[in-house]
């Protein structure tokens, strides 16, 4: 049997929504705005606390929660626990795999990992909440982690990008032309900042 996305249940705070760890953000919103339209007067006036079970809840995700409570009359309450406001992180185990290049003009995006066999051109755009690993050389636009997964990664035979973005962070190549090395490397983020190193396969 399937778990609901949502469970709300009243308690002497005030009301608890409880979001199961697996559920879609779309899914959890709309099963929310049914349960507190069928109980429009019952719920008007509380204050709220969401607790999810695992993952994260990114910004955009809280801030719509947020406006969709208000909607009805209620409000958020800030965490009071680690375990508040956790939403399921992108999930990792989703790939998709182009067997081509990219051209200009295309835009690639997907919730999960992007694998290309092939090259992204200047002028294409690959857009995944989680990793983008390019099996050529990548001369587009790479924004990994989409939905704030600031752990994602973007890595390539050839990393030459027009711009590279990892969650909100934002990185252009300099303006003047360098030599592109001549073994894959990684892009990933440490203290804010995006840091381009070789990647060395683990032995």
């Amino acid at each position: 049997m399937t778990n609901e996305p949502v469970v709300i249940k009243g308690t002497k705070e005030g009301i608890t929504i409880i979001l199961e760890e697996k559920s879609n953000f779309e899914d959890v919103k709309k099963a929310i705005y049914d349960k507190l339209q069928s109980g429009r007067n019952f719920f008007a006036g509380g204050k709220v606390c969401l607790k999810i079970k695992n993952g994260f809840l990114n910004k955009g995700e809280r801030e719509k929660l947020e406006q969709l409570l208000m909607d009805f009359g209620m409000s958020l309450q800030e965490a009071s626990s680690p375990k508040t406001l956790i939403f399921p992180k992108p999930n990792r185990s989703r790939v998709l795999l182009l067997k081509r290049t990219v051209r200009s003009g295309q835009k690639i995006a997907y919730r999960g990992t992007i694998v290309i066999l092939g090259d992204a051109n200047p002028g294409s755009e690959i857009v995944a909440t989680g990793d983008i690993l390019v099996m050529g050389t990548l001369r587009g636009m790479a924004h990994a982690g989409a939905d704030g997964d600031t752990t994602a990664i973007v890595a390539a035979f050839r990393l030459k990008p027009t711009q590279l973005r990892i969650a909100e962070v934002i990185s252009r190549p300099p303006e003047e032309k360098e030599e592109v090395p001549s073994f894959p490397e990684i892009a990933r983020l440490k203290d804010n900042v995006i840091i381009i190193e070789p990647y060395n396969v683990p032995k």
